[in-house]
C-alpha cells in the first residue's frame, strides 16, 4: 500500500499522497518496532519442561513425550510451539502443535518412534509469534531448551544361530511335556516314552523301567496374538476399532473363564510387547490401549521362507534335479535349490523365529487365537502358523468384515487355513 501510495504521490505530484505514504511507513515501523518488543518479551520469559515416558528403548521402539512450555505473552498475540525433532524419528501426530493460552501456558503431547540406535536428543523448540499484521518463527536450540537424551539399544532383524546346522539335517518335532502334579498309574516303559517319566525307584526294585502316568491338566488360558497393521498403508478406523474390540472382549472372557491369559502383540515381525499369565484384568486393557494401534515396521520379513521348509525342498528336489538331461522347469528348481543352500548357510536366523518358538515353548496353552487384518506380507503368521502346529496347538484366525470373497480366499490359499472367522 505505501509503495501504491508512494507511486501516486509521484504521478499526481499531490502533497496529500505524500503525506499519506509517509503516515503509513511510519505506522508500518511502529508497528514493526512493537512487534520486535513483544517477541523479545516472549523469548525472553519462555521456559520448557519436556519429558518421556521412557528413556532407554529398543530401535524401532515408541515413546510418549510430553513438552511443557510457558511464557509473558502480550494481549493479541498468538504463539504456537512446536518441537525440533531429532532426525531418523517419526513423531504422532506427524505435525504436533501446541497454540499458548492466554496465561502463557502451552502443553505437547505427542508419540515418537526411534529408527537408529545410539543416544538422540531433543535439539529445540520452533516458536511462531503473530499478531494481527506480522507473523516470525525462531528456533531456540541453546541448553535450556534442548534434552531429555533417549538411549535407544539396536534391535537386529536376524541373530546368530547358536545349533550347528547341516544341509542334510532333519528337523526334529519335540514338543513340551505339560502334565499335572498327580500320579495316575504306573506302568512298564514302552519305547518312545519321556524319559523325564521314568519312576527309578520302580525301575531298581524291579529291575524292569517303569514309568508314570501323570493326570492331565485341562482348562489351559489361550494365548491371544494381536497382529498391529503397518502404519504406512491406510487403515480404516472402523475395522481397527472393531479389532481391538474384539481383542478386548476374548481377554476379558479369558480372565473370566481361566484366571489369567497371554497376550503377544505384534506388527509383522516386529514384538511390540509380551504379557505371560497375566491375572490382571486392568493392566491387560492398558497394554491394548497403548499400543494397539497402526504401528511403523523397523524390520520386513520380504516373504522370507522357513529353514525346515527349505530343507525339506532341497530333499523333495535334488534327487530330480541331479540327472543330467535337466528340463526348463528342472533348471529352474536347480536355482532355487542352489539359493536355498546358500540361505542356509548363512548362520544368521530371524529373530522373530526364535521369539516365537521361545515363547510356545515356554507356555501352557492349547489354543491359539490370532486378530490380524491379514494385509500385506504374511509371513510372521505363516511362521506362527509352523511353530504352532510343530507344537500340536489349535489356531483360530480372526479379522474384521469388509473383505470381498476373493480376497478372504486368497488369504485362506496363501496361509493353508480352512476358515478365518469373520468380526461383524
Amino acid at each position: 500500500m505505501a509503495a501504491f501510495l508512494g507511486a501516486a504521490a509521484i504521478v499526481f505530484d499531490d502533497p496529500a499522497f505524500f503525506l499519506a505514504t509517509f503516515s503509513l511507513v511510519l505506522l508500518s515501523a511502529a508497528l514493526a518496532i512493537r512487534f520486535r518488543q513483544r517477541m523479545h518479551r516472549i523469548v525472553t520469559s519462555a521456559r520448557i519442561t519436556r519429558s518421556a515416558d521412557h528413556t532407554v528403548i529398543h530401535q524401532g521402539g515408541t515413546t510418549a513425550i510430553t513438552t511443557g512450555f510457558s511464557c509473558s505473552p502480550d494481549h493479541g498475540v498468538i504463539i504456537r510451539v512446536r518441537d525440533v525433532l531429532p532426525s531418523a524419528t517419526l513423531p504422532d501426530p506427524a505435525n504436533a502443535v501446541a497454540v499458548v493460552a492466554a496465561d502463557g501456558s502451552a502443553t505437547l503431547r505427542y508419540s515418537l518412534t526411534l529408527l537408529v540406535p545410539g543416544g538422540i536428543s531433543f535439539p529445540g523448540i520452533s516458536l511462531t509469534v503473530s499478531d494481527p499484521f506480522y507473523t516470525a518463527s525462531l528456533m531456540m536450540v541453546s541448553g535450556p531448551f534442548r534434552g531429555p537424551e533417549l538411549d535407544v539399544h539396536p534391535h537386529s532383524a536376524y541373530e546368530r544361530s547358536r545349533i550347528r546346522e547341516d544341509f542334510d539335517a532333519v528337523e526334529k518335532d519335540t514338543p513340551s511335556i505339560y502334565h499335572g502334579a498327580g500320579v495316575r498309574s504306573i506302568r512298564e516303559y514302552i519305547p518312545g516314552d519321556d524319559l523325564r517319566s521314568i519312576d527309578w525307584k520302580m525301575t531298581a526294585k524291579h529291575d524292569r523301567m517303569f514309568v508314570r502316568e501323570y493326570t492331565a491338566m485341562e482348562n489351559y488360558p489361550p494365548l491371544i496374538v494381536l497382529d498391529l497393521p503397518d502404519r504406512s498403508f491406510p487403515v480404516p478406523d472402523e475395522h481397527m476399532a472393531k479389532l481391538v474390540n474384539a481383542v478386548s472382549v476374548e481377554v476379558v472372557a479369558a480372565i473370566r473363564n481361566y484366571g489369567s491369559v497371554s497376550l503377544f502383540l505384534i506388527s509383522g515381525v516386529n514384538l511390540i510387547d509380551i504379557i505371560i499369565g497375566e491375572t490382571n484384568l486392568q493392566r491387560c486393557l492398558a497394554t491394548i490401549r497403548t499400543f494397539a494401534h497402526p504401528r511403523f515396521r523397523l524390520h520386513h520379513a520380504y516373504r522370507w521362507k522357513n529353514r525346515a521348509s527349505m530343507r525339506g525342498f532341497i530333499r523333495k528336489i535334488g534327487d530330480a534335479v541331479s540327472s543330467l538331461e535337466k528340463s526348463e522347469a528342472d533348471l529352474f528348481s536347480a536355482t532355487i535349490v542352489q539359493m536355498y543352500r546358500k540361505s542356509l548357510a548363512d548362520p544368521n536366523i530371524p529373530v522373530f523365529f526364535t521369539q516365537v518358538r521361545r515363547l510356545l515353548l515356554s507356555l501352557t496353552t492349547e489354543e491359539i487365537l490370532v486378530f490380524s487384518l491379514f494385509e500385506g506380507d504374511l509371513s510372521h503368521i505363516r511362521e506362527i502358523i509352523l511353530q504352532a502346529q510343530m507344537q500340536r496347538i489349535r489356531l483360530k484366525f480372526r479379522t474384521v468384515a469388509g473383505k470381498d470373497a476373493e480376497k478372504s480366499v486368497s488369504i485362506k490359499k496363501a496361509l493353508g487355513m480352512d476358515t478365518v472367522e469373520v468380526i461383524p
